[in-house]
């Protein structure tokens, strides 16, 4: 009797110290457990901004404007109650700019899009737009994919400024059999990734001549992800 009590004893203390190794492994896993799972802000035709964003799991969420700074935070919290996974919300330019920031409270990240542009109204009365619409996607893997459609007979170029680490997206009246487009950026760690949509606008009292016409350059949209 006196050894199977024995075994008995071995056999339990063995069961805990298994149990014990098992959620020392698993559960560190699930508290770093992305709360975030892929989101997209979008500018439609009439230039109005929504966001759609993923969740991982059940997910609750809080919006927080910070006045300072003027950012919309979105602060996401694990939740034993079944919520959705997908979240819709339209945003506002408040003057020329747009900052969203998610904080996710369980592995304490913090990304951040900021977009400068002109509010809706003023984009739909604008004759001179040559993007139609487009959005920026930040992806499970890191990296971000950006679609965009532009009016027809536009010209479209992609060119990285080394000067100032921008990767530029030049609209030019021309010839394009084109008008849907998309590219995928990758966002080194640490460091901001920067994309602008620079505009090629006629001058005013300009007429093509031998040297052709004169341009300006208007930078916008102008997004900057950290």
């Amino acid at each position: 009797m006196k050894k199977i009590n024995l075994f008995a004893v071995l056999a339990s203390l063995t069961f805990i110290f298994t149990s014990c190794s098992f959620n020392e492994t698993v559960l560190p896993e699930e508290q770093n457990l992305d709360l975030l799972k892929a989101y997209t802000i979008k500018r439609d035709v009439d230039g109005a901004y929504s966001l759609d964003f993923n969740l991982n799991g059940n997910v609750k969420t809080e919006n927080v404007v910070d006045e300072t700074t003027n950012t919309n935070y979105i602060y996401l919290y694990s939740s034993e109650n079944k919520l959705n996974s997908k979240v819709t919300q339209d945003f506002v330019i408040d003057g020329n700019q747009l900052k969203i920031g998610f904080v996710d409270t369980n592995t304490s990240k913090q990304p951040q899009i900021s977009i400068k542009d002109e509010d809706a109204s003023f984009a739909k009365a604008n004759k001179e737009e040559m993007l139609a619409e487009y959005s920026i996607s930040g992806n499970e893997n890191g990296t971000y994919t950006l679609n965009f459609s532009v009016k027809n007979k536009v010209k479209v170029d992609f060119i990285f400024n080394e000067e100032l680490s921008i990767y530029e997206v030049h609209l030019q009246e021309g010839k394009s059999e084109e008008t849907v487009f998309s590219k995928v950026f990758e966002k080194l760690e640490g460091q901001t990734l920067k994309i602008d949509f620079v505009n090629h606008i006629i001058e005013n009292n300009t007429s093509a001549k031998s040297t052709g016409y004169t341009y300006f350059k208007e930078r916008r949209p102008e997004v900057i992800i950290d």
